[in-house]
């Protein structure tokens, strides 16, 4: 899984696995793995367009995207990282 520890934009991300810690792992259409975000619990993040959000576990969400999601990441290392984490459908 690669980390993100700089500003990326990520197109095609199929859905988002979420967590109440701040880790946000974004799924991209034909790559395996995920690509993961290490968030502060109270980092900034946006998810607009979404089709539905699933429980996959106790800590852990699926956010589904209408079509695909288009998401702009910053990052300034490998944790703690602020925000804001922005996704939308084209």
């Amino acid at each position: 899984m690669p980390l993100v520890t700089e500003k990326i934009v990520l197109d095609r991300v199929e859905h988002i696995l979420g967590s109440g810690t701040g880790t946000l792992d974004f799924a991209v259409e034909g790559e395996n793995g995920y690509y993961t975000w290490n968030g502060r619990e109270d980092a900034d993040w946006e998810v607009e367009d979404v089709d539905s959000v699933v429980n996959v576990d106790e800590d852990r969400f699926e956010i589904r995207p209408e079509t695909v999601f288009t998401c702009e990441i910053p990052a300034d290392g490998e944790e703690n990282n602020e925000g804001p984490v922005r996704c939308w459908c084209e």
